[in-house]
């Protein structure tokens, strides 16, 4: 291909192509500007950022850093706004351009679209775009790059670009630098089909760009420096044939946030930009001596991290000392003037791993990916006038003893019981997750949404205060000023959610949004929502599903005084209306068809477990009024396994003696059922709600005697399904148990009915490799669905 102009002179215009963040570009940039002396510099970015450009060039102002874009969301769309992100770090190209501007007094202007446009909206696939820079991909992927990597033994366009351009960061020639970037993109730019152009947006924005590169021209005399991705650098040349397009006031608004490396990461999603950012910093911290001991600084700077990390095995010196002198020499094989990002790692995984190296990624060299990536989070001025929101949870935040001034996730014990200030952060946690912030996971501790592990002490979270976190709260600032204000507001507006969609006429939904609110500490306002459950709760037809939300009413009730209720009376009353619900509900159970039955006998089940919680928490339940329905249902005719089922209850009741319930089950198992199912059936349902009853009532195992004893060969295996389908419930005690009781019954010995195996650790492992490798020929022949 014929070179690529760098420069019009008729135009005084230098034309700069960039790749987002490369530390070599930004290098040559200063080089460039120090030998044009512009009048003024231009840059690739949303043009209705110029307002920002003071507070990015703030000495005050330390990256990472990144302008956010709030717009209001299209119909159809989760959210009520969307946010979008055009990040700087230290080597971007772009600050350093808008820094040196400001340094020398010169006019600077983004020359993009504005932000809201609909170019710069939407992505390729139609979805909210989330990065405002350039997309990058085609740097790694495509035939010319492909082809590329192949000719110069790389393993992928990002190693191509470092062979080719970062390599020369401390190379003087910036001329022949920009010229090859250009000429590089360029190749690109023609392997793409020129459609794609029209369909990204791609030449819309570059008439923008033409456009206010026009106006600029027409206003300022001297040298301009235009500084683009290197993608759009040709079109640059191209006469302007319309007016920039101005950005709406009303369309959106944008803040300078801090923004954190783990987000710069191209490897995390993020379109634009190079893998590990953490890299590619210290290269540019290092660029003044052309990367000359970059290789020391980054093995032993990962060593170090590796001692002081809790738990990992540190490398010794010599160790260190010869991947150092791995990636150096792997450097000087590949034709480098010094290690790139690939012979640093490249380096460490031979010589810090012992032993054959596995093929997927083992815990080291996940670190490593986490250690060259980084944790920086910047620093944004007070002029950058972040709305209150912000400064209020970060303030709590540093209260209650988290970390906000990195990107590191870190793990938080909270003993919710004892420690007030504890609680205290554990409801700030419960909120961040609620309002959806991105701060806080939980991965252990009491439940009494689900009843699980209230014997524990403490809670456990996963937290990280990302730029994503601030990002949220700016989002939900024109709402809102302080975190319970925002929390108001979210659950205002997932109550109308709710309401507008009926979730199904269930009310988990509704009982989950409650107990979630509960948890961050809502207080009263949680209120609101008991009236929306109380009209799920009378409308819902399903018995399972009341029981489901009693059940969790109850639950949530006995966990009052961490969750911070104070005032019981409305979940009394909504406990009372869900029971009533429930007691409506059983006459029905009459009518169920076959299809039916195993849920409705599961409700019922659920119904024990309730109505024992009930008793142990002392909860609002009128017991009486359900032995009075227990009773009415006894009389009618029931499907098998219900009729079971109900005078299982019965008896644990004292509604029913032992002997009727043998006379019953003998008669079931004795009938003329043409189903062997259905003379199964009624024990089912005894065993499904109280299955203590097996060894309390003997008649129960001796009638099942009877009727196997009885059975010859082809009518057992006929039964024995079913059989198996009826101890189901039975957990693997209670099948010993039941084997073992049999087992006295025939005059068996107990101890004969398990045989144990002894088999190596060894043959062990073989045995579950060969059983994987089993799984995986079933799949792949589609074998068992």
């Amino acid at each position: 291909m014929e070179t690529v102009p760098l420069q019009d002179p008729a135009r005084a215009l230098w034309v700069v192509p960039i790749r987002h963040h490369s530390p070599a570009c930004a290098a040559q940039l200063e080089r460039l500007i120090a030998a044009v002396q512009p009048a003024a510099i231009l840059v690739e970015g949303p043009c209705d950022f110029d307002p920002l450009i003071e507070q990015l060039c703030d000495p005050r102002t330390r990256a990472p850093v990144a302008i956010v874009s709030l717009r209001e969301a299209v119909a159809g769309q989760a959210t009520r706004r969307v946010a979008s992100y055009f990040p700087f770090c230290a080597h971007s190209p772009e600050l350093v351009a808008l820094q040196a501007a400001a340094a020398l007094g010169l006019q600077a202007r983004f020359i993009d679209l504005p932000s809201t446009a609909r170019e710069m909206v939407f992505d390729e696939a139609g979805e909210p775009a989330r990065s405002l820079l350039s997309d990058e991909r085609p740097f790694d992927v495509g035939d010319y790059v492909t082809a590329l990597a192949r000719e110069l033994g790389c393993r992928d366009g990002n190693e191509v670009w470092d062979q080719l351009f970062e390599a020369r960061i401390a190379d003087p020639d910036w001329q022949r630098f920009f010229a090859d970037v250009a000429r590089y993109c360029a190749c690109i730019r023609a392997a793409t089909d020129p459609a794609q152009l029209e369909h990204d947006g791609t030449l819309a924005r570059e008439a923008q760009m033409r456009a206010i590169l026009a106006e600029t021209r027409a206003v300022v005399s001297g040298p301009i420096v235009a500084l683009v991705g290197g993608f759009h650098a040709t079109a640059l040349f191209e006469p302007a044939t319309d007016k920039p397009v101005a950005a709406r006031a009303d369309a959106g608004r944008s803040y300078l946030i801090r923004y954190g490396m783990r987000q710069l990461d191209s490897l995390g999603g993020y379109g634009a930009g190079l893998p590990l950012p953490g890299f590619y910093d210290r290269l540019w911290q290092v660029r003044d001596s052309g990367g000359q001991g970059l290789a020391l600084a980054l093995v032993g700077g990962f060593a170090a991290h590796l001692r002081a990390s809790d738990g990992a095995e540190a490398p010794s010196f010599p160790v260190v000392a010869n991947a150092v002198e791995q990636a150096e020499r792997l450097a000087a094989l590949r034709g480098r003037p010094f290690p790139a990002r690939d012979d640093i790692i490249d380096a460490i995984r031979s010589s810090f791993i012992k032993g054959e190296i596995p093929a997927e990624r083992v815990p080291l060299l996940n670190e490593l990916n986490a250690w060259l990536t980084g944790t920086a989070i910047g620093e944004v001025p007070p002029s950058a006038g972040s709305p209150p929101l912000v400064e209020a949870v970060r303030v709590q935040a540093r209260s209650l003893g988290f970390a906000v001034n990195d990107g590191e996730r870190r793990t938080r014990e909270l003993d919710i019981y004892r420690k007030p200030r504890h609680r205290a952060a554990s409801r700030f946690c419960h909120a961040m997750a609620l309002i959806k912030a991105d701060f806080s996971q939980r991965t252990a501790g009491p439940d009494f949404r689900n009843d699980v592990a209230l014997d524990r002490l403490h809670e456990v979270w996963s937290v990280a205060w990302s730029p994503l976190v601030e990002a949220r709260l700016i989002e939900l600032s024109e709402a809102a000023d302080t975190l319970g204000e925002a929390l108001a507001f979210v659950l205002a507006q997932k109550l109308a959610e709710l309401s507008e969609h009926g979730k199904g006429r269930s009310a988990l939904a509704a009982i989950d949004l409650f107990s979630a609110a509960c948890r961050a500490g809502l207080g009263t306002e949680t209120y609101a929502i008991l009236a929306l459950v109380e009209q799920q709760v009378i409308e819902d037809p399903q018995l399972s599903s009341v029981v489901a939300a009693l059940t969790d009413l109850v639950l949530l009730r006995r966990g009052r005084e961490t969750l911070g209720i104070a005032d019981t009376a409305p979940l009394d009353h909504l406990i009372g209306a869900a029971w009533r619900r429930v007691l409506a509900l059983l006459p029905e159970l009459t009518d169920f068809g076959p299809d039916q039955v195993r849920d409705a006998v599961s409700a019922l089940a659920d119904l024990r477990g309730l109505i024992e919680l009930a008793r142990s928490s002392e909860a609002p339940i009128e017991i009486a009024l359900f032995d009075e329905a227990l009773a009415r249902l006894q009389g009618q005719p029931l499907a098998p396994m219900l009729a079971g089922a109900v005078m299982a209850f019965a008896v644990i009741d004292g509604k029913t003696d032992a002997e009727g319930l043998a006379a019953r089950l003998s008669g079931e198992l004795a009938s003329g059922y043409v189903d062997p199912a259905e003379r199964l059936a009624f024990l089912g349902g005894i065993i499904a709600i109280a299955r203590e009853l097996l060894w309390t009532l003997p008649e129960i195992i001796t009638t099942l005697d009877a009727l196997i004893a009885g059975l010859d060969e082809e009518r057992f295996l006929a039964l024995l399904p079913h059989l198996r389908l009826a101890l189901m419930p039975l957990d693997p005690r209670e099948i010993d148990r039941l084997a073992e009781e049999v087992a006295i019954r025939i005059g068996a010995q107990p101890g004969q009915l398990a045989t144990t195996v002894d088999i190596s650790e060894a043959e062990l492992a073989a045995n579950l490799a060969l059983d994987r490798e089993l799984a995986l020929v079933l799949a792949r022949d589609r074998v068992g669905g």
